[in-house]
């Protein structure tokens, strides 16, 4: 009588069914971040080149962190900033926040103050060659950012 419980084992080659398994999850991954980056839109981590048309110093950052749930932080050119903002569609509105109080040298607090300045006029934003656009109700550009 023989066991129910014995059974003869075959020689299995484990490489065969991990490389066809290791293909499937490179090709979901890329796939994904794909379409993840695709999706973000303005959502991410943006460095300022032009505040209202005239280019910002290469020396001196000015960052816009966008997250998901609205709320937004980064450094103006000197001082660090948080707050939040609504989106709808292609609509902004930036909300109260608030920002450190440093003093820096006079063309890091010019930059931080048009950097504020064009930021509290933002009502719309649009996607153009891969440049974060915001511009006013008047449609004028603003603030003009590229991906981090």
């Amino acid at each position: 009588m023989q066991n129910i419980f014995t059974r003869t084992v075959m020689p299995f080659n484990f490489t065969k069914l991990i490389q066809p398994a290791a293909l499937s999850a490179s090709l979901m991954l890329a796939s994904f971040g794909a379409a993840h980056a695709a999706d973000t839109g303005i959502y991410g981590n943006w460095v300022t080149e032009r505040i209202q048309g005239h280019k910002v110093s290469a020396k001196i950052k000015s960052t816009l962190d966008i997250a998901k749930d609205g709320n937004i932080s980064g450094n103006a050119g000197c001082n660090q900033y948080m707050g939040g903002m609504e989106i709808k569609g292609d609509k902004i509105k930036v909300l109260p926040g608030g920002a450190t109080l440093m003093a820096c040298p006079p063309a890091m607090m010019k930059q931080d103050s048009q950097f504020h300045g064009a930021l509290g006029k933002v009502t719309s934003w649009k996607i153009t060659k891969g440049k974060l656009i915001l511009t006013d109700g008047k449609n004028r550009e603003l603030l003009r950012l590229k991906r981090a």
